[in-house]
């Protein structure tokens, strides 16, 4: 099918496209200890673990599930993502008995990402190297542009396989947005977009936030309406629609804080928003066959 509009952070080509040039521009620059015949995650996680501080541990087969790993948790913490208060006792780490459970739902809801959509679950796991499971009170988990590959997760009790799927999901764009914005730049000056002029409705938090925030929450929430549309929700599938429009509406008033790539997918959010077609977005996450 011909697409109705681009969202290069949930296009397949494009994904790979940003981690090979990533890639090239890192064995460059540093050398590279994985070969040209290595798997797409291993060049991935070879060239960010050579940029970034936090070094991401990882497999080639999967996504690693950490309920302790001082190292990654301590990296957080310097990020002031969780707090020493939350530690205290060990009381951000689960019993065995939950950690059971918790890794029996993530496993239930990476399946049923891979049963909708084999190549979006096939992008997850190649950009994904690591979950950490670590508690923290009235927190369901979340990213950070400084530990690519890692994603905090911690499952709330009343989390069904479809929550958790959603999560994923959800922190898998974020990975993606941070990846497209490190390669082709989105938003030249994070801390312009800070500035009071910037702030913008974020589409998921209903409030004022950060203009590269608001962005992030934008694309986030069509990737969550997605997968409800292939969950046959019709009503989850447009959740976010009101919200979403406001935001690109105020984003549409402040492209001074965007680069030329930003704007490029500003623009395409207004095609959605003319057109919300997910049919659009199953096939750009669909491996294209080149002939």
């Amino acid at each position: 099918m011909t697409e109705k509009f681009d969202l290069p952070y949930l296009n397949n080509n494009h994904i790979k496209n940003n981690i090979l040039e990533l890639f090239e521009f890192v064995e460059d620059e540093f050398g590279s200890v994985v070969s040209e015949s290595s798997s797409l995650k291993e060049k991935y996680f070879d060239s960010i673990n050579k940029l970034q501080s936090t070094k991401v541990p990882y497999s080639s087969k999967g996504i690693s599930i950490n309920f302790y790993d001082e190292y990654l948790q301590n990296e957080l913490l310097d990020l002031k993502m969780i707090d020493k208060e939350d530690l205290i006792d060990n009381q951000h780490i689960y019993s065995e008995e939950e950690q059971e459970e918790i890794e029996n739902r993530i496993q239930k809801a990476l399946s049923l990402i891979k049963l909708l959509h084999k190549d979006l679950y096939e992008l997850i796991e190649t950009l994904v190297g690591s979950f950490l499971i670590l508690k923290k009170k009235n927190f369901g988990g979340g990213s950070v542009s400084n530990i690519l590959g890692m994603i905090w997760l911690n499952p709330q009790k009343n989390w069904s396989v479809i929550d958790c799927a959603e999560a994923i999901y959800h922190e898998f764009i974020h990975q993606s947005i941070f990846l497209d914005d490190m390669v082709n730049s989105i938003f030249p000056d994070a801390n312009a977009c800070a500035e009071d002029d910037a702030l913008v409705t974020s589409t998921i938090l209903k409030r004022k936030r950060p203009l590269d925030r608001s962005y992030h929450a934008a694309g986030v929430s069509l990737g969550v309406m997605h997968l409800y549309y292939m969950l046959h929700d019709k009503k989850g599938a447009y959740q976010h629609f009101d919200d979403f429009k406001t935001t690109i509406e105020e984003i549409n008033q402040k492209t001074q804080y965007l680069d030329e790539h930003g704007k490029y997918i500003l623009g395409e959010f207004n095609k959605y928003i003319e057109d919300p077609d997910y049919e659009t977005i199953t096939s750009l996450l669909k491996i294209k066959v080149t002939v």
